[in-house]
């Protein structure tokens, strides 16, 4: 008798315990909300919001490149902590829209890294194409972008790789 008890409390306990498992997919959904609701956020110009989704440390890094140049900061005060007098100052939202495709997902426990293309349109219909990376960490459960690269490149180039080595 107290064998079939300690069996069915050791398949309850499986039963149970596989609920809280999160798949795999799952992750990557969540890792994708991140990253379209910090762009959203970014062109909504609302800081507090923005700003949530991003790591608060000295470790953060953004890299950006573009035909102008390029521009790599490190740390949140000078990546992110001075964009809210931005928002403040600038606070039209930005009207064009945007759409992420491609995406290279990798993750563990409390680590993630997000590549994909990013292509934004203006109201006018032009078009600006990206490849971009991020970072994530889990920090309190919740997924922070500790680490964003943008490279943009022209549109004509559809076999431009940014991963690849020559």
């Amino acid at each position: 008798m107290n064998n079939y008890i300690l069996g069915f409390c050791f398949l309850l306990f499986i039963s149970c315990s596989q609920e809280s498992i999160v798949q795999p997919q799952e992750i990557n959904e969540a890792l994708k909300e991140v990253v379209e609701g910090e762009t959203f956020a970014y062109m909504e110009k609302n800081y507090e919001k923005w700003s949530s989704y991003w790591d608060h440390s000295t470790d953060v890094l953004r890299l950006d490149v573009t035909k102008a140049g390029f521009s790599q900061t490190r740390g949140w005060d000078k990546s992110g902590g001075n964009l809210e007098s931005f928002f403040k100052e600038n606070p039209e939202p930005i009207s064009s829209t945007f759409k992420n495709s491609n995406y290279l997902i990798f993750h563990d426990t409390n680590l993630a890294w997000v590549a994909f293309d990013q292509t934004w349109t203006t109201t006018a219909g032009e078009e600006s194409v990206a490849k971009a990376t991020i970072t994530l960490v889990k920090k309190e459960n919740l997924w922070k972008i500790i680490s964003y690269t943008a490279i943009q490149y022209e549109s004509e180039d559809a076999a431009v790789d940014t991963l690849g080595r020559e």
